[in-house]
């Protein structure tokens, strides 16, 4: 939708008629309307002196455009696009200078999507506006910035991230949203199987150990420690955390976040956090030598440490770490879990349709469609597929093991979640081979 287009026109008219015009071309106006109405389709070729090619939409869908594009009269641009993503469960808002306008892009569900397109006008007032909210410098456009904006909607708080790099059309901004909802969930709700949360609360139930959860940027890992946390008995334990940003705020845990003007990074902050008699502690990210030395050696003096780290498998958390420097015997006294997992789309059960039937076991595979419910992504949510090894002591001596069986530690096991969930219906046939063949599964 291009929002100059959809706002050429006034409220009254677009209710009178019930169209909303989303864009034009050379030749023609693009116009949404619940019915093709002659009467409409002269008044928009009198006022645009273009063709009209219309383009029937449901009431409903009518309802919640005009909504979007006019909302309350003191609503401007910003709220619009940051409370539609909100209403539509986004992670991120891209805004995206191109060659002659700014797309504006939702990532939901992993992917991004566009959902508006507004001129450089607009966006030049609109980035202004956000930086003053999050105490940027509006007059500073070549280089990095950064800064934070708490929102109020529906009578809920959203902490949203603020970030603008220079790029070759302009400054292009992303604002990450983080829904401070306290969380509810149980490992049950992840979707691991029962083999699986049996392994993790044998986990949980140690008294000290270092527990890592890695893979890419996006694959859940912090909420998978939330839901970790939420499961200990917080009242009788010290439970505290250093996070980057804290997420979502936690009853009974004490959270910290980073904070570079104050110099409180991960080793400077974990330094002050073992000084303050911790059980558990919580650490947003293993990034460097000295925080990975520091949550190994705390977590083999008696305390429970969770973190995660950035890499595709539990095999290469372990190299990573004695890479960092850590000595391979303090690493295997250190480690006693690693969860490796990843994120992968589920189906929109109202729209997916039938792929093929496999009558030898009655197998039905479905494919992705799209519909209004999914937003016409032919997706719904996501659901966990992971790796989960407790490191018994039994284990442990296979560590020595670890570079010559590449099978050993690996992410095989996700290659069972998938077909589990395709046997299930809620990925399709061609999901389940690209995921293979982009983790290297398929040997």
């Amino acid at each position: 939708m291009d929002l100059k287009i959809a706002k050429s026109l006034k409220r009254e008219i677009c209710e009178k008629y019930k169209i909303v015009p989303i864009g034009e071309d050379a030749n023609s106006i693009i116009v949404l309307s619940i019915e093709d109405s002659q009467e409409a389709n002269d008044y928009l070729k009198f006022i645009y002196n273009k063709n009209v090619r219309v383009v029937k939409i449901e009431e409903s869908n009518y309802e919640h455009l005009k909504n979007i594009i006019f909302g309350e009269e003191n609503r401007d641009l910003q709220d619009v696009i940051i409370f539609n993503a909100i209403d539509k469960k986004a992670s991120d808002i891209h805004f995206e200078p191109q060659g002659n306008c700014i797309y504006v892009r939702y990532r939901i569900n992993g992917s991004l999507v566009v959902v508006h397109k507004i001129d450089f006008n607009e966006y030049t007032s609109l980035v202004s506006r956000i930086k003053i909210k999050a105490n940027m410098d509006i007059t500073e456009k070549r280089r990095p910035q950064d800064g934070k904006i708490i929102v109020d909607y529906n009578d809920l708080k959203y902490d949203l991230r603020i970030s603008s790099i220079p790029v070759v059309y302009g400054e292009k901004l992303v604002i990450r949203i983080l829904y401070c909802e306290n969380l509810s969930y149980r490992l049950e709700d992840l979707g691991f199987s029962e083999g699986q949360i049996k392994i993790i609360r044998k986990i949980i139930s140690l008294k000290n150990g270092l527990i890592l959860t890695c893979g890419p940027t996006g694959s859940g890992k912090s909420t998978t420690l939330y839901t970790i946390l939420n499961e200990i008995d917080s009242k009788s334990l010290n439970i505290t955390t250093l996070e980057d940003p804290v997420e979502i705020v936690m009853p009974n845990i004490n959270q910290m976040s980073l904070n570079k003007k104050l110099n409180i990074d991960f080793s400077n902050g974990l330094r002050s956090i073992l000084r303050q008699d911790p059980d558990v502690i919580m650490i947003g990210e293993i990034r460097d030598e000295e925080t990975a030395n520091m949550a190994v050696r705390a977590s083999i003096t008696g305390h429970k440490v969770y973190s995660t780290i950035h890499c595709k498998s539990a095999r290469e958390a372990y190299i990573r770490l004695e890479n960092m420097g850590i000595k391979p015997y303090l690493i295997s006294d250190a480690l006693v879990g690693i969860i490796s997992q990843r994120l992968v789309k589920i189906l929109c059960d109202k729209c997916k349709t039938v792929d093929y039937e496999n009558s030898a076991n009655t197998k039905i595979v479905y494919r992705k469609c799209g519909c209004k419910a999914c937003n016409y992504s032919g997706y719904s949510s996501r659901e966990i597929v992971s790796a989960v090894y407790f490191l018994q002591e039994e284990e442990k001596k296979k560590i020595d093991e670890l570079y010559m069986d590449r099978n050993y530690l690996s992410n095989i096991n996700m290659k069972y979640d998938l077909e589990r969930l395709l046997c299930e219906g809620k990925i399709s046939q061609i999901d389940f081979e690209e995921f293979i063949e982009g983790e290297g599964l398929n040997a």
